[in-house]
């Protein structure tokens, strides 16, 4: 490639770059011979050591002049890559930020070690290896994101304090302050050969009146008292440079240490709604910030700063870090210091549109290559559009594009940035946006007298109120929750007065704002937002059961801003593939996965989902065989991560992490979840199966079924996921938690009783190995199409079915729908004995499709009348949608007076008769 092509349109826009290849042609020929290569880390380091000297008494002469000389080669290359269309922007910002790391390590370790030399090396009480001092990048450099003429951000941390062992001693403090000190002038002081980057200090605590390097006991006690809703922001680009200048140092625990307290400051699980106004107010400030500048500029124009201006480059970094900071404390995927990253996490979470993440990447894009030109012009820290149009035109060509194009496309990026900048809040799921959803309908008032009605109402209300303000909860608050609380109070007296019964209304939101009284968060959440508490008394208003799942995990809450996303049916697919972007992202200051906050999440998922179908389902968007198949599929999600998160912590510590090849093993599930029919409170019948020829992983296999069952069942700071019942195993209660195929096989086909036999009826695979799937799916079409003595098949399901109505007696008056005769049981064994005796036949029958279609199938079978076989399942569906309404309501057991559900009762007692007689 010629130099002309390379250098010539570069030469035209550069000063810096034309007059070095003026004064030094050769250099010229140099640097277009290294412009054909990506500008990497490796290679940076390779350049830099090339330019080092061997060691002299002035070692750090020699580093600062080496680092200078290097800097320009980086900053020379990229500018030629960049404008001839070689280098990628990611190229681009990942190389100077590369080129920070390695000078401020550099520098660090010249400064340290001379120090050392007099003072004593530091070292840590516990194990006396040397202590490095922890050297944070935040802002651009945290995110490997740095501009060509960038300032670099840094804060200075040491592990503990103590005191160095040298001829002349110095308290840690001390000893790291002096370095901080010392290092600055290596990079920052402009000599004949140039500068490397000016550092700022001032994201430290407490500014330019803190200390230049912090203890992590310091920090901990800063942020934990005084840390400010900015500075959770400018943290979230905190990233430890490896610097190391002493030998057998062990610097990996102290980074550990401080990823432990800047997490839980950064990214908090429970959303503070506190912080709300404080970041409406940074928001405001960044755009007021440069409007403030601009007029100090003497009338400049807030359009031509690409980076503080309307639409420009901080108003993207703010939409996006905003969402981290609400989310990034329950969905830790969003947990990064990258721009792009972060941004590509928000779009595969659903937090922001394909369509808003694609643009405003590609506005990210377009304004921080043009930031680069402004600074290659005369390698200055400008962000300022020329607004001669000559070096306008100048601009464009560099971009390869005219005039007129450069300003339609900027103009375009800009408006769309500064309009999602704008709604900032409401991307997030905060919506400021008012609700124009109706209010809960209001009771008609009864026939006798209105007023009378009105006031005796009101009366109860108010009792309600004071027995809620002299709560123990209450009157142990502070002064800021109790009047949140007092401002909560009228608002939700009118809500549950709009509502069929506001005396009960009343009550359950009492109940919950007392419950939740403690967290300042949700008490802000409710008076920031009170169409969010609307839609909680429509919520309570309308089941005592989804008042008490909302009170026993408030976390919920905030899922309520959004209420068009909550009634949009769950994508199981993308949910799973979120979900284990979260779960992987959960890790201790060591690197290994942190199984307790796994749990947790496992758990603030599984609870975030159900609630969303349970907000549909009192809305009456979905039907109980819709919510069953929905909260089926939920489950069987669960499972399926819940075998993958285990199965390495089965692993004998012997082995290691190549044994982690996917285990032969499969889950099946019985019951309600074999036949896809669960409720929101159903347990899971399980079977484990393993298939593996190795005898060394039996104990494994058990160890696995052990390790799931707690995972799965284990009461945690969220709660549990599912209750768990492994009877349905072979050999029940006195069996093995997980058996193999083959004894599976075995005991269906030699052992196993009558109503076992009834059981895999309903049986399915779930999750596992899917050779083990194609083995239980042929035992169990097997043992359906084994021949039965008809009479004895009929015998034992009778029996069996005395047994369970022994097992639930009911001496009330009322009608169990699921155990009384006539109710869903009898459905049950009806459908399971027609598929036992008749799959020989009607092969049809062995699909796993469901009590009402199987009585389809039967029928058009002619096994039963097709009249009984509509008329049983219609009953069907009736049983189960009042069974289902009685959960809601909070019911401990379904159970009707004998007057509802007679024509349905009869119509299965008539079928019952047909099939089996009593």
């Amino acid at each position: 490639m010629s130099q002309s092509i390379i250098l010539k349109p570069v030469m035209q826009w550069s000063g810096p770059l034309r007059r070095k290849v003026n004064a030094q042609p050769q250099f010229g020929a140099w640097l277009q011979e290294q412009a054909q290569h990506p500008v990497t880390a490796t290679l940076i380091t390779q350049w830099y050591r090339t330019l080092l000297p061997e060691p002299d008494n002035d070692r750090l002469a020699q580093v600062r002049q080496a680092l200078r000389q290097l800097r320009e080669r980086v900053f020379l290359v990229l500018m030629i890559r960049d404008i001839n269309g070689l280098a990628p922007l990611e190229e681009v910002m990942l190389a100077m930020s590369s080129l920070a790391d390695l000078a401020v390590a550099q520098a660090y370790e010249t400064v340290a070690r001379q120090l050392a030399e007099v003072h004593g090396i530091p070292k840590n009480s516990e194990t006396g290896l040397p202590q490095e001092m922890i050297i944070l990048g935040m802002g651009k450099l945290g995110g490997g994101e740095l501009n060509v003429s960038s300032d670099i951000d840094l804060i200075m941390l040491y592990d503990e304090d103590g005191e160095t062992d040298g001829r002349r001693p110095l308290s840690y403090h001390e000893f790291y302050g002096k370095v901080t000190q010392r290092m600055m002038p290596v990079l920052s002081d402009t000599d004949a050969f140039g500068q490397v980057f000016r550092t700022d200090l001032r994201l430290r605590p407490d500014g330019d009146s803190g200390p230049l390097a912090w203890s992590m006991q310091a920090l901990e006690n800063y942020l934990v008292n005084q840390g400010r809703e900015w500075e959770r922001y400018a943290w979230i680009k905190a990233r430890p440079i490896k610097a190391q200048a002493f030998e057998g140092s062990r610097s990996a625990g102290d980074v550990h240490h401080f990823e432990a307290l800047r997490t839980p400051f950064v990214y908090r699980k429970y959303f503070d709604f506190d912080a709300l106004s404080a970041l409406r107010g940074l928001r405001e400030r960044i755009r007021q910030d440069w409007t403030r500048r601009a007029l100090n500029r003497n009338g400049v124009e807030t359009w031509h700063n690409i980076k503080l201006g309307d639409g420009g480059i901080r108003e993207i970094e703010f939409v996006v870090q905003l969402n981290q900071l609400i989310r990034g404390g329950r969905q830790p995927s969003l947990q990064t210091p990258s721009l792009h990253k972060a941004l590509q996490g928000q779009c595969a979470a659903g937090l922001l549109d394909q369509e808003v993440c694609d643009k405003l990447l590609a506005a990210y894009t377009f304004l921080r290559r043009v930031e680069h030109r402004l600074q290659y012009r005369e390698d200055e820290q400008t962000h300022l559009l020329p607004q001669d149009e000559e070096l306008r035109t100048e601009l464009a060509a560099t971009l390869g594009l005219s005039l007129a194009d450069f300003d339609e496309q900027l103009g375009q990026h800009r408006k769309f940035v500064s309009h999602t900048f704008r709604n900032a809040f409401r991307l997030a799921g905060m919506g400021e946006e008012a609700s124009t959803e109706p209010p809960a309908a209001a009771a008609p008032a009864p026939e006798e007298s209105k007023a009378e009605h009105d006031q005796a109402l009101q009366e109860r209300i108010e009792q309600l109120r004071q027995a809620l303000l002299n709560s123990h909860r209450l009157r142990s608050l502070p002064n800021a929750s109790l009047d949140r609380v007092q401002r909560l109070i009228p608002l939700a007296e009118d809500y549950a007065c709009r509502s069929e019964n506001p005396e009960v209304t009343a009550t359950r939101l009492f109940n919950l704002i007392e419950l939740i009284a403690q967290r300042s968060a949700y008490l802000a959440l409710l008076a920031e937002y009170p169409d969010t508490l609307a839609r909680v008394a429509r919520i309570v208003s309308a089941s005592p059961w989804a008042a008490q799942y909302l009170a026993q995990y408030p976390l919920l809450l905030d899922s309520l801003i959004e209420w068009h996303s909550l009634m949009e049916i769950p994508d199981f697919a993308a949910l799973s593939e979120q979900m284990r972007r979260d779960l992987d992202a959960c890790r201790l200051p060591d690197g290994q996965a942190d199984v307790e906050q796994q749990m947790n999440m496992m758990r603030d998922w599984q609870h975030q989902i159900t609630f969303q179908l349970l907000a549909q389902d009192l809305e009456g968007v979905l039907t109980v065989e819709a919510l069953a198949d929905q909260l089926s599929a939920l489950a069987d999600m669960m499972l399926v991560e819940t075998l993958e998160r285990t199965w390495p912590l089965t692993r004998p510590r012997s082995l290691g992490p190549e044994h982690d090849s996917s285990p032969h093993f499969a889950v099946i599930a019985y019951g309600k979840l074999g036949g896809k029919e669960i409720g929101y409170a159903s347990d899971l019948d399980l079977v484990f199966l393993y298939d593996d020829p190795s005898q060394d992983n039996v104990e494994r296999y058990i160890k696995l079924a052990r390790r799931m069952t707690s995972w799965l069942s284990a009461m945690t700071s969220s709660g549990r996921l599912y209750d768990i019942d492994l009877r349905l195993r072979p050999d029940g209660d006195a069996g093995l938690l997980a058996v193999s195929v083959d004894a599976f096989e075995q005991y269906q086909t030699r052992s196993a009783w009558s109503w076992e036999h009834q059981a895999i009826t309903r049986a399915r695979f779930v999750t596992g190995d899917a050779q083990i799937k194609n083995r239980f799916d042929d035992i169990r079409r097997s043992i359906l199409l084994m021949e039965r003595d008809q009479r004895k098949l009929r015998a034992d399901i009778l029996d069996m079915r005395d047994k369970i109505s022994a097992g639930h007696p009911n001496r009330s008056e009322l009608f169990d729908l699921k155990h009384d005769r006539g109710g869903m049981v009898d459905v049950e064994f009806i459908t399971q004995y027609l598929v036992l005796c008749h799959s020989r036949e009607h092969p049809k029958l062995l699909e796993n499709l469901g009590n009402i279609a199987l009585l389809g199938i039967a029928a058009q079978a002619g096994l039963i009348a097709v009249d009984h076989a509509q008329e049983v399942a219609d009953a069907y569906r009736a049983l189960r949608r009042r069974q289902h309404a009685l959960r809601l309501e909070g019911a401990e057991k379904a159970r009707v007076p004998q007057s509802e559900l007679t024509q349905e009762r009869q119509a299965v007692t008539r079928l019952w008769d047909e099939v089996l007689g009593y």
